[in-house]
């Protein structure tokens, strides 16, 4: 049913000579996992590139051997170290909001350094918690990132950095769980729609997964949502984030043409 809805906005898109792009964040690699490699593997069937979000606080040269040879996969920074800094706050994140620019720049610097020796990466920046503060963009404007990743409707950036958010986390947390088909596919649908409404036609939606935290119910279900979006015919458009960002499709849309997305219930969870 929610498939037909989809397939229903999808030809509206294609009635305006548009065509939706879809990207895909997976985060909390750090070392290598079956888990991982179940994901590369899909992500390879099906050739979907995935943009792989890397804790780069251990040594990186065994995730790095797993991902020799995978050529769907890119590596992006995920944090410095995904530890909550800002205990006793009203949100968990690595550095609090007090914590001087120059500091989070300090940090995160460090950590691109370690993942850019180590694997193939993109100079994108995707915080933990999806915890993105006026210290964190002002820190990061001192460092090679040329773009931040959170989660949900895109809030401005200043000058110098984009924004590449995602959108469609399948998983519910605390405890982690798949949301269901029904609730994940109704996501894309409203974001479809909001988009074509408002006229955002260029800017992508992302999918959000964590290898870790996958149960098999949200692996079948990102094995089908795969197949069926990368079958002939199809109207989703999959892209790399480099691809995005080279075309200027990552940058955050006016705030009151955002309103759709929570107005749809569409949140950033973790």
């Amino acid at each position: 049913m929610v498939w037909r809805l989809i397939d229903i906005e999808a030809a509206a898109w294609r009635r305006a000579g548009q065509a939706p792009s879809l990207w895909w964040r997976d985060d909390d690699a750090r070392r290598p996992s079956a888990a991982l490699d179940r994901l590369l593997d899909l992500s390879e069937n099906y050739r979907v590139p995935v943009s792989l979000a890397i804790i780069p606080d251990v040594d990186l040269a065994p995730l790095a051997a797993q991902l020799r040879n995978r050529p769907f996969v890119r590596a992006i920074q995920h944090g410095v170290d995904h530890r909550n800094r800002n205990e006793g706050g009203a949100f968990a994140a690595e550095f609090k909001p007090s914590a001087p620019a120059s500091e989070v720049a300090k940090r995160v610097e460090a950590g691109w350094a370690r993942l850019s020796s180590a694997v193939d990466a993109a100079p994108i920046f995707a915080p933990p918690w999806n915890r993105i503060t006026p210290n964190l963009l002002e820190g990061l404007l001192q460092t090679p990132i040329r773009a931040v990743s959170g989660y949900g409707a895109a809030e401005p950036v200043p000058a110098g950095l984009a924004s590449l958010n995602a959108h469609l986390d399948v998983l519910r947390w605390d405890p982690p769980r798949f949301r269901g088909s029904g609730g994940a596919l109704v996501r894309l649908w409203r974001h479809l729609r909001v988009r074509r409404k408002t006229g955002r036609w260029t800017e992508p939606i992302g999918l959000l997964t964590h290898h870790r935290n996958l149960d098999e119910a949200a692996w079948s279900f990102l094995e089908a949502f795969l197949a069926r979006t990368r079958r002939p015919g199809s109207a989703l458009d999959w892209r790399t984030a480099d691809e995005i960002l080279e075309r200027g499709q990552g940058q955050p849309a006016p705030r009151e043409s955002q309103a759709g997305d929570r107005e749809s219930g569409v949140r950033g969870e973790r």
